[in-house]
């Protein structure tokens, strides 16, 4: 009986490690992407977690340019 927990948990774990990484959209094949509908934009594929990286590196990139700019001066 401990054997069976044992692999439900490690499924469990999988499956929401594959739908924090793809997000609904692209975890299992898509097959969950009509729930996923809801958040972001219309059509785009990339999990909460990836949205929010992209959002950090953009805001790096514009801090870094605005440094270069100060220190060329």
């Amino acid at each position: 009986m401990r054997i069976v927990g044992l692999l439900l948990v490690v499924v469990g774990i999988w499956a929401m490690t594959e739908l924090y990484l793809k997000g609904t959209a692209g975890a299992f094949g898509g097959a969950l992407a009509a729930a996923g509908e809801v958040s972001g934009t219309p059509g785009d594929l990339r999990s909460l977690g990836q949205r929010a990286g992209d959002s950090v590196r953009a805001a790096q990139a514009q801090e870094d340019a605005r440094r270069e700019k100060l220190l060329s001066e």
